[in-house]
């Protein structure tokens, strides 16, 4: 267990990215986990799953008690999400390194677009509960990222913040707070679904990255206030497809 000590600094370093621009840390968690530390699929989804179930129960719990997460809006997506993350553990288990690898990488990159393509800022004005009518137009995207959910433990939040903003015209704060809530719900989903059909986490990792990612959390919500918005994006965007190109090259 001790020879996995490095995961410490890195889950730190990874939880301070992500979390400084309100993403799941499954999009850098899994890829460190294939290529370093050549953890199988299999064992690298249910890892990092629940690594980030420490870290996104410990940040929704704050944002409840802040009154920042729309329950109705969670309640419905979670209905959507439920089956496809189910199905995505059962498709992770079937898969191939490779063939994770080239899925994963691309995604990586689709993540990295995403954020090219989003003009949201990080102001607070917006809606502090959505019209639920109008949420009901929208919900059909949970499905497929609740797959990649279940079968990469990618998070929700890269897909429902900018729908979130844009067309429920939540504010970011509630935006964030409800996608925090549901990447927790998620991740326990997750992590019971990969049990359920014979996952097994490298426990070993999990001791190293949970304290990681909780204290990495903390720095990452302090480095947005203090780092230009632009800056921040320009620099997780070059990240993200380094990586996703890596793994894409890699998978062949």
């Amino acid at each position: 267990m001790i020879e996995y000590w490095y995961v410490l600094p890195v889950a730190i370093i990874i939880s301070t990215a992500v979390s400084s621009v309100g993403i799941g840390g499954g999009v850098l968690l899994m890829p460190f986990f294939l290529i370093v530390i050549k953890l199988s699929p299999e064992i690298a989804v249910v890892t990092s799953l629940m690594i980030q179930t420490a870290g996104m129960g410990s940040a929704s719990f704050t944002c409840i008690k802040q009154h920042r997460v729309d329950f109705k809006l969670a309640r419905l997506i979670l209905y959507i999400a439920f089956p496809g993350i189910i199905g995505g553990a059962y498709l992770a288990s079937s898969l191939e390194s490779d063939k994770m690898q080239l899925i994963l990488g691309l995604l990586v990159m689709t993540t990295a677009f995403l954020f090219v393509s989003s003009e949201q800022k990080y102001n607070d004005l917006g809606k502090t509960r959505v019209d639920m009518k109008v949420a009901y137009r929208y919900a059909w995207i949970t499905f497929p990222a609740s797959v990649a959910s279940g079968m990469l433990s990618t998070s929700l939040s890269e897909w429902l913040i900018p729908i979130m903003r844009s067309k429920l015209s939540l504010s970011m704060s509630n935006a964030i707070g409800t996608c925090l809530f549901l990447s927790f719900c998620v991740s326990c989903i997750g992590v019971l679904s990969h049990l359920f059909i014979g996952g097994n986490p490298n426990y070993g990792v999990v001791l190293w990255a949970v304290p990681g990612v909780l204290i990495g959390g903390q720095i990452g919500s302090r480095i947005t206030k203090r780092i230009n918005e632009r800056l921040l994006k320009e620099a997780f965007i070059f990240l993200l497809t380094l990586v996703g190109i890596h793994l894409v090259y890699n998978s062949f």
